[in-house]
């Protein structure tokens, strides 16, 4: 089974090209490992709607198949490149230029708006069960 569940944030604009009678979207995903970041090529097939509410910097959870792709240099030299091949693509929050600042943590305020200064933390306050504001 080839199968993959991937959550990262897109590194830049989707690109987007027709391929015959098909709509081709292509973007690279980063996702953090730890201390590294790994950078994965992904393709989209029929998505045109992608470039519509994606843009750099937005977060995402992608379901698809692994891909690699070979082929031969001028030179004779083999090369291959691992692609995921995406089938179904979450929106998990916008590109943050397009973010409004009290979201950007992910938790509603509940002391109305909040200027751009004051966000909320993601560390819980376990004994109340509350978050604490940053």
């Amino acid at each position: 089974m080839n199968q993959t569940n991937i959550t990262g944030n897109l590194t830049a604009d989707i690109e987007t090209r027709e391929v015959g009678e098909q709509h081709l979207c292509t973007f690279t995903l980063a996702c953090n490992e730890g201390e590294r970041v790994v950078f994965l090529p992904v393709e989209a097939w029929n998505m045109s709607h992608l470039p519509e509410h994606l843009s750099k910097g937005a977060k995402v959870l992608i379901s698809g198949a692994l891909k690699q792709n070979n082929w031969e240099t001028d030179a004779g030299d083999k090369r291959s490149r691992i692609v995921l091949t995406a089938y179904k693509v979450e929106f998990l929050h916008p590109a943050p230029a397009s973010r409004e600042p009290a979201k950007a943590s992910g938790y509603p305020s509940k002391r109305g708006n909040r200027s751009s200064g004051q966000q909320m933390s993601k560390r819980s306050d376990r004994s109340h069960g509350r978050r604490s504001a940053a």
